[in-house]
């Protein structure tokens, strides 16, 4: 067992972190009164924990946090006899509220441990809480109570056994007025009424982890419809947005059957509501048989949502009924294992809305999505293994990030690649059957899946879970045999931001060596594939590469978690064969296209491929017509405007990017026509053009600001972000930013509203900017769920940086009491503030996380953001005259 401190404490169990597995509960019986009502905000509550004791103890104990308990009995189950307490007291450190009893009671036993209990429910927007909205149509202000409880957040609820692997059944009773609606996990069973209250019993739960339960109290409304395996589906909302829930319940109702099928398991509740929180933390919470969103990722209003937002809400509904089934039906055993459920649940949701939208391209559309920005993330040496040891709740809540999400599904998608899809997912519902209503390790995963095949997936993906990083491949090519052959030689190497970066390989069980399937393609057409089993390898391949023309293309799809390079020349075949080519029609699929160019450019500002050749990649993109790789192309130029945009140097490289895009732009048109990756693909070019000063752009810009703020003219759903931005940046006034605010108190769609904040933070003026940062710390001005966003907005004008990174720092100390340090919100907000610097002076400045050496959930954050800037800083050393002297080469 883990403890606070060095050993384990048998006799003091307070003392170690995690609770006993002897003491375990089977049932809750628990009933809340949430008092929201009005100016109220309390709770109050009482339950019977049913307890199995399987060995004989004195102690137990629960979990619990910000909350009064004012009664503590215990007895037998069954006979309801008293066993007399001996003290009950607190341990805060590790949140127990220990349970002393006189005497030992005996191993097998059954007790009812009996608790009374109030809190408050206006400290934060985690545990239970209250929420309130404005009724647009009756412009009402009204509350409701609602929960959010993972990590471990249940005990701020009602006291309980807080780990994910200890399940229990529960039976919940709320108490509220009967004009508002209870809701939970479980179908309501029955009601009792009293004078002006009613108690609604809900049906007795299947078992399932803390973290699970939900409970609300709210007047919302809702549409439903039934699944063909009939279980009901209702979308929930505030009833002046419920018109916008229908695309909502129709991808629950997709997605839902779909997955019964593929993962052949029927969905085991009766059940599934979801319902849009006013304020939530999170973007959604899979609670079982109740899920919770924040309204921008569950309501759609096809005259203000963009498509963006639009495929926004499709993913996080198909990633949360995932985890019905993988998180809820198969609960990770404990946190170092979360990305069995978040991993799996984003992978997923690819696979979920690509057979609801069948032509979004959304498989491929991982690649920019997920897989390429978190190889960012995990190209340093303060990145971490998908399997993470975590303990503390701070450290817990940490491990919620891109790599548990992002790499984790970027790994299954691996290897659903080597394993095919069928024999893939039949492994899956192997696992899912074998563990049903249980806890499982990454282990238990790997075993099914070999079960089903024949390969050793522990062993293959042990080298992806179980140390941080991931490879570049160095492929070579020795001269072709009499028959045309060309023997291919493979070198892996881990990959890191920067080259000279030096580490210590035996700090990985594997030696920073890993399995890798190097698939390839062709320039004429032939695939084929070899193994790098932790070391490198040299095969055959039958095309004649001394042929001028001729490229091998590794790694199709990126469906590997790894890059490849190339020799100079080899590079500059890939690029001479997409300039060459013909607009519409290029040689290499645009998935694939995307792949080279990420690899292209993260190759070159890591130090492994020379930056000419890398611009040489370039010079085709005024030839691109797809959305994927100008995505890649656009994150790419992203990071080296970042670089060059504060230095004298900005000018001609402003001139190359606007030289590309712009034949692109006008090729595709400013109207918001066409595909759904067509739209896409308009937003990232404009986008492009008007952060890169085309007075075009900026001229379109701020006429449909103007017209919209003087005229009313409504501007295309997927232009806004851009007009409000560019616009307000452009010809924005004082008098426009309050125009802007008033719209937004206003507004009732959730992504407009965005949208406009967003607008509000792209002011040129000082002064307004600083007002704005006064008004998010102002719950009362700006919605708590939002307070970070709008710093991080602001934060990203360029104006804003100091002025936010001032203020953060000058109020960093209000920020902690507010938020706590167990916040991954706030252990973020520094990190995504400074992790652009690119300045020995800016480095040193961001050591002001030296002043606060408690960094709780943002430990992690702190040290990969001054990597970050340390590897800006080399870059700006190494390369900035590099791309300035290709530029003036290329004139």
């Amino acid at each position: 067992m883990t403890s606070t401190t060095p050993g384990y404490y048998p006799d003091e169990p307070w003392r170690n972190l995690r609770l006993p597995r002897t003491i375990l509960p089977v049932h809750y019986d628990l009933t809340l009164y949430p008092d929201f009502y009005e100016n109220n905000g309390w709770f109050y509550g009482n339950e019977t924990i049913t307890i199995r004791l399987d060995e004989s103890s004195k102690y137990i104990l629960v979990h619990y946090k910000f909350m009064n308990i004012t009664k503590t009995e215990l007895r037998e189950a069954g006979t309801n006899n008293q066993i007399d307490i001996a003290r009950t007291f607190t341990n805060e450190e590790n949140q127990f509220w220990v349970v002393q009893t006189s005497t030992d009671i005996a191993k097998g036993s059954m007790v009812d441990l009996y608790l009374e209990f109030d809190g408050s429910l206006t400290n934060a927007i985690v545990g239970f809480y209250k929420s309130t909205y404005v009724n647009s149509i009756t412009n009402e202000t009204r509350n409701l109570a609602t929960s959010k409880f993972e990590p471990v957040d249940a005990r701020r609820a009602f006291p309980c056994f807080d780990e994910p692997n200890i399940k229990a059944e529960y039976t919940i009773r709320l108490v509220h007025r009967p004009e508002y609606t209870p809701l939970s996990n479980m179908p309501d069973s029955t009601s009792d009424f009293a004078t002006n209250l009613v108690r609604t019993t809900f049906k007795k739960s299947v078992k399932m982890s803390t973290y699970l339960v939900c409970f609300i109290v709210c007047d919302f409304k809702y549409i439903e419809v039934n699944t063909t395996t009939n279980r009901t589906l209702r979308v929930y909302a505030t009833p002046d947005k419920i018109d916008q829930a229908s695309y909502a319940l129709n991808v629950s109702k997709h997605t839902m059957e779909y997955y019964e099928k593929i993962f052949d398991l029927p969905y085991p509740l009766p059940k599934q509501d979801m319902i849009a929180i006013p304020d939530f933390v999170s973007g959604a919470m899979e609670h079982w048989g109740l899920i919770t969103y924040r309204e921008t990722n569950l309501l759609y209003d096809e005259n203000s949502a963009s498509s963006a937002n639009k495929q926004r809400v499709a993913a996080v509904i198909a990633h949360e009924v995932a985890h019905q089934w993988f998180g809820n039906i198969v609960t990770m055993d404990w946190w170092d294992d979360l990305w069995l459920n978040e991993g799996f649940a984003s992978f997923m949701e690819y696979i979920g809305v690509s057979s609801y939208e069948t032509d979004w391209d959304m498989m491929d559309q991982f690649l920019t999505a997920d897989l390429q920005p978190v190889m960012e993330t995990d190209a340093g040496l303060e990145s971490h293994p998908i399997v993470v040891p975590v303990q503390k709740p701070s450290e817990i809540n940490e491990v919620f990030d891109a790599i548990s999400y992002q790499k984790g599904s970027s790994v299954i998608r691996m290897m659903e690649s080597i394993m095919g899809k069928d024999k893939f997912f039949q492994g899956v519902a192997k696992y899912l059957k074998q563990y049903e209503w249980g806890n499982a390790i990454t282990d238990n995963l790997w075993q099914s899946l070999s079960e089903v095949s024949s390969l050793d997936v522990k062993h293959i993906m042990d080298t992806w879970t179980r140390q941080m990083g991931y490879p570049y491949i160095n492929i070579s090519y020795s001269p072709p045999s009499a028959t045309g052959q060309t023997t291919v030689t493979a070198k892996q190497r881990r990959f890191l931001s920067d080259a000279n970066t030096t580490f210590d390989p035996s700090v990985s069980e594997f030696g920073y060596k890993w399995y890798v399937n190097l698939d390839y393609v062709t320039s004429d057409g032939k695939n084929g594939s070899y193994i790098l089993d932790l070391n490198d390898g040299s095969f055959t391949v039958d095309i004649d590469m001394s042929i001028p023309n001729n490229w091998i293309k590794f790694n199709i799809g990126q469906t590997g978690f790894y890059r490849v390079t190339y020799s100079d020349e080899i590079w500059r075949r890939f690029g001479s064969s997409l300039t060459n080519g013909q607009k519409g029609s290029l040689p290499i699929r645009p998935v694939d296209r995307s792949a080279l160019v990420d690899d292209a450019f993260s190759l070159a500002a890591g130090g492994y491929l020379n930056y000419d050749v890398m611009m040489d990649m370039t010079l085709y993109l005024d030839k691109e017509d797809h959305y994927l790789p100008w995505k890649s192309a656009g994150n790419g130029i992203d990071y080296i405007t970042n670089m060059l945009e504060h230095s004298g140097n900005f000018g001609p490289w402003r001139e190359y990017v606007l030289s590309k895009v712009k034949p692109a732009l006008i090729e595709i048109g400013w109207d918001d026509t066409g595909s759904h990756l067509e739209k896409l693909l308009r937003v990232e070019l404009i986008s492009l053009a008007c952060y890169h000063g085309d007075e075009d752009c900026l001229n379109f810009a701020g006429t449909k600001f103007r017209e919209w703020l003087s005229k009313g003219t409504p501007v295309s759903p997927n232009l806004r972000t851009i007009v409000y931005r560019y616009g307000m940046a452009k010809v924005g006034t004082s008098d426009d930013w309050d125009q802007i605010w008033l719209k937004y108190k206003q507004e009732t769609v959730p992504q407009e509203r965005v949208k406009l904040l967003y607008a509000l933070s792209q002011t040129k003026i000082v002064w307004l900017l600083t007002r704005y940062l006064e008004y998010a710390n102002n719950e009362d001005k700006v919605r708590s769920q939002d307070f970070f966003t709008v710093v991080n907005y602001i934060s990203r004008n360029s104006i804003g940086k100091d002025i936010t990174w001032n203020w953060v720092r000058e109020n960093w100390q209000k920020l902690v009491d507010r938020f706590t340090l167990y916040s991954r919100s706030l252990g973020r907000l520094v990190p995504n503030i400074v992790s652009s610097f690119n300045s020995d002076f800016r480095l040193k400045e961001a050591t002001f996380f030296k002043l606060y050496p408690d960094a709780g959930s943002g430990a992690r954050g702190r040290k990969q953001a001054l990597e970050s800037i340390q590897v800006n800083v080399n870059w700006m050393n190494k390369y900035n005259s590099v791309i300035i002297q290709w530029l003036k080469d290329n004139a």
